[in-house]
């Protein structure tokens, strides 16, 4: 069986590809993984994290930068999946998704 990476003719024949590898770390603020976010550290001595929310938005940040923003980041993403805040280093497993108000469409009375 010859290796598709050796055959150029098979490569077209399959869906799934693997390229890599790549550096990337896991974002975790007060033991929680922040879903979506992703770290690549920059720099000669990694004074600078590039950060990457879903793989499509970037921004590089020092590593004290990074410190104050990220908990505010990962409390904007839980909130927008629903929870009240980023898990803190006493919450327990599973987590809750607690009761939130909704937003509601106001509708102009006309006078």
């Amino acid at each position: 069986m010859s290796c598709p990476e050796h055959d150029p003719d098979q490569l077209d024949s399959f869906r799934v590809s693997f390229p890599g590898p790549f550096t990337r770390h896991e974002v975790v603020v007060d033991g929680w993984s922040v879903p979506f976010l992703a770290a690549h550290p920059c720099g000669d001595h990694d004074e600078s994290v590039m950060l990457a929310l879903d793989g499509r938005l970037a921004i590089t940040v020092t590593v004290e930068e990074a410190e104050r923003f990220v908990p505010f980041l990962a409390d904007a993403i839980a909130v927008a999946l629903g929870y009240t805040c980023h898990p803190d280093e006493d919450a327990e497993q599973p987590l809750v998704k607690q009761p939130q108000p909704r937003p509601v469409r106001m509708h102009q009375i006309a006078g």
